[in-house]
Parts: structure tokens; sequence; C-alpha cells
């Protein structure tokens, strides 16, 4: 009797086990940072009402459907600190390493930045000369170009861009003058051939939206004018030289910008899914020939998710939503020409801190809120000067942080 109660028990212990039941499953939140490192998406911190404190990855090395996915919870590892809004990027220096920014009033001074080894799993707290992280900056993003990191605006009026030399661990800052917005959040952060740095969307903290009209050397946009958003997801697919822009708020269409020759359209969307949701505050990375949607809120109800959602993505301005993931799927071939926005040959990873690109937006006017984004405005600093009428300082500190 024993003895068949075991042979028993067993296998419906595999059969538990295998199936998931007794698995990780993260709760609900939106705002928090995510990014993609050898085939798994880290997800840390975010925002439910309070600080999440939770820290995990999703394996994408092999297909899954998104009713049952390989979570893996990470929030364990001593030596985290809670972060909201923040960012994250990963420098050429140690590819191996997440590198995490801001992240509300908790992450200042020494908190600004911190870094997550993904070969030791191991958290560091970096210590960085500079004095330009003991403000509050929320809802910012980072562009890693070669050693240097790049963060621009954020919550707390910050007119400047800075950088973090992460070579040295050293923060310096740019003033471009009186040419970009003040306190930009919100926004969606795109390098462009490791050259140009492209700001699209967002708005001030007070809840107006951006006005670009005024920046020099406007690089005018073509096709279905886009209205103005913030909150929003931006992937940049390379293999059609497309930004495919989506959901967040007031506008939550999914609209393109082709690359090559600025103009923007609206692709098709074979299917039905996507999110029931006016969806913003969420997470949006490009895994083989999808596009993976995760977490966020719903604007009009504040309802918060942790839906997963993918689009396939691997047939150009044709997409269709799916519920399973398959790593071996190819994008389609298309033709390609050479990009207007192309660096020069001779321009290393290491030029972009005196090559700083570009800034997207336009002008955003109408009434009742009606804003439209009609012109794409391109802030070129050159290798060898900056163009007429232009100002820009770079700002350097050894004093330690405080």
């Amino acid at each position: 009797m024993k003895t068949s109660l075991i042979l028993i028990f067993i296998p419906l212990c595999i059969f538990i086990h295998n199936n998931g039941v007794n698995a990780f499953t993260p709760p609900p939140r939106a705002e928090q940072a995510a990014i993609l490192i050898n085939n798994r998406i880290y997800f840390n911190g975010g925002w439910n009402g309070t600080y999440v404190s939770d820290f995990f990855y999703l394996d994408v090395s092999g297909p899954f459907t998104t009713a049952s996915m390989n979570w893996t919870d990470l929030s364990s590892i001593p030596g985290r600190i809670m972060r909201a809004f923040s960012t994250a990027c990963i420098s050429e220096i140690n590819k191996g390493q997440i590198i995490y920014f801001s992240g509300g009033a908790i992450a200042v001074g020494d908190n600004f930045t911190s870094i997550f080894d993904t070969k030791t799993q191991q958290w560091i707290t970096p210590k960085t000369s500079g004095n330009f992280t003991a403000v509050v900056r929320k809802s910012a993003q980072c562009i890693a170009s070669g050693n240097e990191i790049y963060i621009y605006g954020g919550y707390d009026d910050l007119f400047n861009m800075i950088k973090l030399d992460a070579l040295n661990l050293k923060w310096s800052t740019y003033y471009p003058g009186f040419i970009a917005p003040i306190g930009l959040l919100g926004y969606s952060a795109t390098l462009l051939n490791n050259a140009s740095i492209l700001y699209m969307g967002g708005k001030l903290h007070q809840g107006s939206f951006v006005d670009l009209s005024y920046i020099l050397m406007d690089k005018t946009t073509s096709g279905s004018i886009p209205y103005s958003r913030c909150d929003h997801g931006s992937v940049y697919i390379p293999q059609y030289n497309q930004i495919l822009i989506f959901y967040g708020y007031p506008d939550s269409s999914f609209i393109a910008l082709d690359t090559l020759n600025f103009v923007w359209s609206y692709p098709t969307i074979l299917n039905n899914g996507g999110s029931p949701y006016q969806l913003i505050r969420f997470t949006s990375i490009l895994i083989g020939a999808y596009i993976l949607i995760a977490f966020g809120n719903d604007h009009i109800s504040d309802n918060l998710t942790n839906d997963v959602l993918l689009l396939d993505v691997s047939q150009k301005d044709n997409y269709k939503w799916s519920t399973s993931y398959d790593p071996t799927k190819r994008f389609q071939s298309i033709s390609t020409t050479t990009p207007i926005m192309s660096p020069t040959s001779n321009i290393s990873h290491d030029s972009l801190s005196v090559n700083i690109g570009a800034i997207i937006g336009g002008i955003f006017g109408g009434i009742a809120g009606l804003i439209i984004l009609s012109t794409a405005a391109v802030i070129a600093i050159k290798r060898y000067g900056n163009p007429p009428l232009f100002t820009s300082e770079e700002v350097t500190s050894n004093q330690p942080e405080s």
C-alpha cells in the first residue's frame, strides 16, 4: 500500500513542477526598467502605488507562449537599490554588466548609479565623480555609445544632458543653450548609426507637450504626420530602417518612421489583439522578429497590468499579434539604400561625445489638445564645430558624489 502511494505521488510532483504551477509570476507594475542581454530580459523594480522591490528576468532563448513563460526571480540577491521611473544601459566596457540610473527620490547621489553583473550575479555600487546626480530624475532614457552613456532631461526641470564616461566612471554635462526643451520626460530615445540620438515625443513635467518648432537645422518629415504622445513605446527595427511607435497618450495608434527618408506611415496590423488598455509606461523590446510588450498601466483607469504581448514584425508593415514566440523566425528580405544620416567612416564609437545626435520633435500646437507633430528637428553638434548660433558647453567635475 505504501509503495503504491509513493509510485503515484512522485510522477504527480514531477507533473506539477514541469507545468509551472508553483513558478514565479511577476505582479502588475509600471515604470520598470528592462533590458535584453544574452537572451534574457532583465526587469528591475517599477511602481504599483509604491516602489516595487523585485528583480527578475525572462528567458527568451527558446520558444514560449504568453500563457507559459520562463521567469526567474533574482530578488534575493543582496545589494540592490529599489528603483522606479529608472533606465538601464549596457556599455561596451563590460557587456555582461547592466548599469541602472536614476529612479525617483531614492536613487540620487551615491544611489543614482548601480551595476548588476550578469556573470557573477552580483550588485555593484560604483563610486563616480561629478556632481550632477544629486537631483531627482524620473522617466528619462539613457543611450549608450561606445564607452559613453547619455541621459537627457527628466522630472526636475533639468536643462542639460549628462554623460557618464563608463571607463573612468566620471560624469559631465552638456548645456545645449535654448534649443532643447527643459525637463523633458516620458519620451523615447533611439541611437541611429552610432552617430545621432533621436528623441521622440514626451512632455514637460508641468504637463504641456514639447514645442520644438524653434530648433535649428530642421529636418522636415512627411507622410502621415502623427499626433503628439508621451509614455509610449518605441522600437527601432534596423532590418527595415524603421522606428515603430505605439500606445502612449493622448494618441495610442501604431505609426512608423522611415529613418532613411523621414517619412511617417501607418503599418497594417493583420489581426485583432494587443492590449485592451490605453497602455502607458510599459516595456517594449525587439526580440528576434517580435516586439515584446510587457506590464504598464491604463491611462484611463490607471489599472496596472502584468500582461505580456507579442507583435510579429517579420513582414515589413504587415504585422500581426501572436501568442507564441519562435526564435527561429526571420525577417523578410527587403532592398536597402544608403541611410541619409550615416556617420563618416572615420568616426569612432567614442566620438558621439562631440557628435551628439538628434532631437526629433515638432510643432506641438492646435486647439483643445489637438497637438500635431509636423516637423522633425535634428540638432547636430559636428565633430569639428557647432552650427551658427548654437552654443554648447561641456562641464566636468572631479568632486566625488556626496
